[in-house]
Parts: structure tokens; C-alpha cells; sequence
């Protein structure tokens, strides 16, 4: 069943011994288990460019079990995307809207969404709004820290609409790659 508001769920501070960080929900919520759970380690490949791998496993449960996982390198040129059984380039799955390096189309297995963070917010961090382009509704939001502010930094905040829930998981898997693509310009 899907929500009647709009829910604003946050990612915790970045744990280093765990490399890891949570996606939790607002503080009012009859469940405070974590969405998700995501980690990041280096891939050190000796015949593969230097590249991040991040993983999101869905938590809150028994188990967690692993969504998705996408690697990008650090030159940002070999990216590729693992969603269960299904592996492909990045860049079959993601593009940029009209050759703007802030407006991003999202297409994997029929989910099509459509990020525009053309935006910034008065701090500087980026205010990127997901769209379901079938419709034209606005599904989530996403607001990341400034990329070039001084710690502490402000937590990550994803806002999710109640259409958008039953994107989830293809929303923080696409929110966090935008993320990383946002950042290489710093």
C-alpha cells in the first residue's frame, strides 16, 4: 500500500568502519528500521581503471538483501550497472537531457524517470527533482550536501512522493549515480 504523504527520508552520517551509510526514515515513523543500506569500497583491479563500487542493499529485515550495485571509475569513463540479474553499461541506462550535464534520463527495465538538478538551493547543494515522465508528476526529491562545503556537513535527504514508492529502489539507485556524477565537476 502506498503512502498518502509524501515521506523525506534521510541518509545517515558515513560510517568508515562500516563504509557504509543508511537511508532511514523521519523520526516520527512507526518503523525506524533503515530502507537501505549502502557501501561503497575501491576496486583495485590491476587491469581495470581505478573505480568506486557502491552497493545497495535493501535493509530493514531478517536479511538484507543486495539491490543493485553500479561502478564507476574515477575518471568516470568505465561505469557499469548491476540490478539483480541484469548487467549493462551505464550508459545504456542513464543520458543526459539535451546535453546538460544536470538533467539526466533514467531508463531500466521499463521504470523511465527523469532527474533535473538544474537547481541549488541557498547553501549551494543541489536540489534535484525526479519526475516520472509518463505522467509529468514529480515522484521524489533529492537533496545532497554542498559539494564544496566545509564539514559537518548537512545529511542527504530524499524525499519520496506516493507514486514514487513504487520506484524506490530504481529512484535511490539512479539518486545516488546522479550524485556521483554531480560531484566529478568539484
Amino acid at each position: 500500500m502506498l503512502p498518502r504523504e509524501p515521506i523525506t527520508y534521510t541518509f545517515t552520517e558515513w560510517a568508515s568502519d562500516s563504509r557504509s551509510t543508511l537511508l532511514v526514515p523521519p523520526p516520527d515513523a512507526q518503523d525506524q528500521r533503515p530502507l537501505y543500506r549502502i557501501t561503497v569500497d575501491l576496486d583495485l583491479n590491476p587491469f581495470l581503471p581505478l573505480s568506486y563500487v557502491t552497493k545497495i542493499y535493501r535493509a530493514g529485515g531478517e536479511s538484507e538483501d543486495l539491490i543493485g550495485e553500479f561502478i564507476l571509475s574515477t575518471s568516470h569513463k568505465r561505469a557499469v550497472l548491476t540490478i539483480g540479474d541484469k548487467v549493462t553499461r551505464l550508459s545504456n541506462v542513464l543520458s543526459n537531457i539535451n546535453s546538460s550535464a544536470r538533467d539526466f534520463s533514467w531508463l531500466f527495465d521499463g521504470t523511465q524517470l527523469r532527474w533535473d538538478c538544474r537547481s541549488n538551493l541557498d547553501d549551494g547543494s543541489p536540489m534535484c527533482i525526479c519526475y516520472s515522465p509518463s505522467s509529468d508528476n514529480q515522484v521524489a526529491s533529492f537533496v545532497p550536501p554542498p559539494p564544496d562545503a566545509c564539514p559537518p556537513l548537512p545529511s542527504a535527504v530524499l524525499t519520496v512522493f506516493p507514486q514514487g514508492h513504487q520506484y524506490l529502489d530504481d529512484i535511490v539507485i539512479s539518486a545516488l549515480i546522479i550524485e556521483r556524477k554531480l560531484t566529478v565537476a568539484y
